[in-house]
């Protein structure tokens, strides 16, 4: 069920007056929200099919692109994306600060190559007043599959592997048991909602999770942390979701979860704590138990 939620964040005058300032060391907190970091994950599990394990699959949530990160930051991100020559690349939702700079984020990102498939899911700066048909006709035209309440099943060698994503769990109309259908009878399941909030109603759905994975962001790990403790991370579910799905890996359900502190900033570009990342995560087949 969708939750009511407020408007996204816009940036501050004071945040734009922080993006418009030289990064220097000595401003650490701006000077580190602009250090984008490769993240490595092996995903060691029994449910790694044989010929789908050493499969690649790059990732990145949140680059909001706007007023605190530009078009120079966008192609970088899309370079650094194509260096790492994964097989699939996933990008987390949040593309803009608000709906309209989603929209001009796929008019501008260079194009991104992956072996098997590019795909895109929605956030909810992405949602929220904007034209969700026009957005989705966009990431086509780059030749990205979107991916709202659907899924893409994909082979590779005797297995495939399948990636599926709800709709926003704040703005849109996610339909997770929709979602799992699509997914049922793929051998290996990874799903991606924008906000970590959305596992919840995601266990519901069926006795077992209808997924092996699960790759968000929405919480950009806090941007601001104390003694790893985020007094806000953007869930609106309790502090014990916010916390819970800071940051980083989590083994829940039987299944992995991780959430990415994502590329961009919201609000201020500040981050402290809670370095922006993008990630590259091999699959990989573990003995069972």
């Amino acid at each position: 069920m969708k939750t009511p939620a407020k408007r996204p964040h816009t940036p501050s005058r004071l945040g734009i007056l922080m993006a418009s300032l030289r990064p220097r060391r000595w401003l650490y907190p701006i000077y580190t929200a602009r250090q984008l970091r490769l993240e490595r994950h092996e995903i060691s599990s029994a449910h790694v099919p044989r010929s789908l394990s050493g499969l690649k699959l790059a990732y990145a949530s949140d680059i909001h692109y706007g007023a605190l990160l530009d078009a120079a930051r966008v192609n970088d991100l899309a370079a650094r994306l194509n260096a790492l020559e994964a097989d699939i690349i996933l990008l987390g939702g949040d593309y803009g600060e608000d709906a309209a700079h989603s929209l001009e984020f796929w008019h501008i990102v260079p194009p991104l190559h992956a072996r098997l498939a590019v795909c895109a899911v929605i956030g909810n700066h992405d949602r929220a007043d904007g034209d969700i048909d026009a957005l989705c006709a966009a990431m086509q035209a780059k030749s990205v599959t979107p991916l709202l309440n659907s899924a893409l099943t994909l082979r590779s060698g005797e297995d495939t592997i399948a990636l599926c994503a709800t709709d926003d769990c704040y703005w849109g109309e996610p339909d997770y048991q929709d979602v799992a259908a699509q997914v049922r009878g793929a051998d290996y399941v990874i799903y991606a909602p924008h906000a970590p909030d959305a596992l919840e109603d995601a266990y519901n759905v069926q006795r077992d999770p209808f997924f092996d994975l699960a790759l968000c962001g929405h919480t950009h790990g806090g941007q601001v942390t104390l003694l790893g403790f985020a007094p806000y991370t953007a869930s609106r579910r309790g502090l014990r979701y916010g916390n819970h799905y800071r940051s980083g890996e989590i083994e829940e359900h039987g299944v992995t979860v991780l959430v990415s502190n994502g590329v961009g900033t919201t609000w201020l570009p500040l981050r402290l704590g809670a370095r922006a990342q993008y990630h590259l995560i091999t699959l990989s087949r573990a003995r069972a138990q």
